[in-house]
């Protein structure tokens, strides 16, 4: 129960920082000149619901009992850092140089962080990905992706 508590946490924390830096600020105008921001009482609410979900997830982290383990294994918990590495670097160079290396390094990123070692597979997974997106965008939409 530890553990589905602890991940509720963290899934309610990202929600939560997600609205208060993204969802409020783009969808909530801010309020005229001498008037309270209607975007007060949502982030206030986000506010309240982050430092709860926090707490939830601090309160949840030690085991059951004793002699239990630990909700959450030094293997998950290096293999949630590494695949948020992977994900922080793909948007990265998704500014810095474009989508197709953001879709090559996601997707062979996370191949090679999640144990496939095949070079064939590293190689044809993203590749064959980026020309399926290509092709859908470009001559079956007749669009542009960006």
């Amino acid at each position: 129960m530890k553990r589905a508590n602890a991940i509720t946490g963290v899934v309610l924390a990202i929600v939560a920082i997600l609205s208060l830096v993204v969802i409020i600020p783009w969808q909530i105008e801010t309020g005229p000149q001498g008037m309270m921001s209607p975007r007060l009482v949502p982030q206030i609410m986000m506010g309240c619901i982050l430092l709860l979900s926090v707490l939830l997830f601090v309160t949840n982290l030690g085991p059951d009992e004793t002699g239990a383990p630990q909700p959450f294994s030094q293997a998950e918990l290096r293999a949630l850092a590494l695949i948020g590495g992977i994900f922080a670097l793909s948007i990265v160079l998704y500014y810095l140089i474009g989508p197709l290396a953001f879709g090559v390094t996601l997707v062979a990123g996370s191949l090679i962080g999640l144990g496939e070692r095949r070079p064939l597979v590293i190689v044809a997974m993203p590749l064959v990905l980026m020309l399926m997106l290509w092709a859908l965008f470009y001559k079956v939409l007749g669009t542009a992706i960006l």
